[in-house]
């Protein structure tokens, strides 16, 4: 039994020294819960850069020119030698949402009868140049004077415009549907 109970110190020595450590000055194993007040706070958001962002390049929308616009629209006289057009648009109506058609300077054709002059038109406004924009929503008809300076033939009125369009499609359809201008000045006796 001596060997037996001296087998039995001899692990249970093992077992305390193997428990124990050492005593080289080891320092103990310490757990750290997140059980703390501070950590179940929620934390602030990380913050945001303050440089610009970058830009996109800007995408180029479909777009025509449109030598001879399709307008219409009433001829008035207005005083002897005077005559004043309603300038309206025959194209696709409505013009397409997302589509602005920017409008040219008026001439007429052939020249030589009358000549361009708003005093036609008196306070009727706006006159057409290319200063004016169409779109579906703020669509207004615009006005051309003209004066007789001569005999000869009717003059038609001319309006070249260009369209920036949402997409081909609509570009297309703008196109085609009515020739040109349907407003011609026709002579009477020449102003003095």
């Amino acid at each position: 039994m001596t060997l037996a109970r001296s087998l039995m110190a001899f692990c249970l020595l093992l077992l305390l020294i193997g428990c124990g450590g050492s005593s080289s000055g080891d320092d103990p194993i310490t757990i750290e819960t997140t059980d703390s007040p501070a950590a179940s706070q929620p934390s602030e958001p990380p913050v945001e850069p303050t440089d610009p962002e970058t830009t996109q390049p800007t995408q180029q929308k479909p777009s025509i020119q449109i030598a001879s616009a399709p307008i219409g629209g009433n001829v008035e006289s207005t005083q002897t030698g005077y005559q004043c057009a309603e300038v309206n648009w025959l194209g696709r109506n409505p013009i397409p949402a997302g589509t602005t058609i920017q409008v040219g300077s008026p001439h007429l054709e052939p020249g030589g009868v009358f000549e361009l002059d708003q005093t036609g038109c008196g306070d009727k406004t706006p006159p057409c140049g290319s200063d004016l924009v169409w779109q579906s929503n703020t669509f207004k008809p615009c006005f051309v004077g003209v004066r007789q300076i001569a005999t000869g033939k009717a003059a038609q009125l001319i309006v070249s415009a260009s369209a920036e369009c949402a997409t081909e499609a609509d570009c297309a359809s703008l196109q085609g549907q009515v020739p040109g201008s349907q407003i011609s000045f026709s002579p009477g006796p020449p102003s003095g």
